[in-house]
């Protein structure tokens, strides 16, 4: 498998761009998680809530047993006390779900922020990657094969920019017809250079 092109230039810039594509991915990963950490702040005021609501029930339904205790008038003395105490049981459900409504926002938001970069990258920078590892492996793959290097000439003849054809040969064509073998190899290196493929 061939990774980077054998051509200097072009593997220089596919190595930039595979590190600004890196740096893209860390960046938002880092700003996906900052994001995370802000929205889920916003839980504190569930948190306060739910904790105002425990320590309200809690002194009620304290108030509602110490009065309940009380001979004759207990039980009614202490019904407004256990009915408080209900309405903090709302405050700690109030809070519980402000919690979970930020965590799963912040969740959402998180991921949002990252995957966007990313789904944005899969075809401007890993499609085109892959294809090229897919095609320079089978083009190194087929040099090596008999008969491949005449077949890398006849890519090149229909591949080749015209000016690139004339400084191999006057009649290139012509050239690959008859079978030269100097002229076949320099055709096929044209194929080679253009995938990327170091020539033998």
């Amino acid at each position: 498998m061939q990774i980077y092109s054998s051509v200097p230039l072009q593997r220089g810039w596919q190595v930039l761009t595979d590190l600004c594509a890196i740096a893209v991915v860390v960046v938002a990963w880092l700003f996906s998680r900052a994001t995370f950490e802000a929205v889920s702040g916003l839980a504190v005021f569930g948190r306060g809530m739910e904790d105002a609501g425990i320590g309200f029930h809690s002194s009620m339904s304290d108030a509602a047993e110490r009065i309940g205790g009380v001979p004759l008038i207990g039980d009614q003395a202490s019904a407004p006390f256990l009915s408080a105490a209900e309405a903090g049981a709302f405050f700690i459900n109030a809070g519980q779900d402000q919690q979970n409504s930020v965590a799963q926002a912040a969740a959402v938001v998180g991921w949002a922020i990252f995957l966007l970069p990313v789904l944005v990258l899969l075809p401007l920078w890993l499609v085109p990657r892959v294809q090229f590892v897919v095609r320079s492996t089978r083009t190194r793959r087929l040099s090596r094969e008999a008969g491949g290097m005449e077949l890398l000439a006849l890519r090149a003849l229909v591949l080749a920019k015209p000016s690139q054809l004339q400084k191999v040969s006057v009649d290139p064509v012509r050239a690959w017809r008859e079978g030269d073998p100097a002229d076949l190899e320099r055709l096929a290196k044209l194929a080679l250079r253009r995938e990327g493929v170091r020539s033998r």
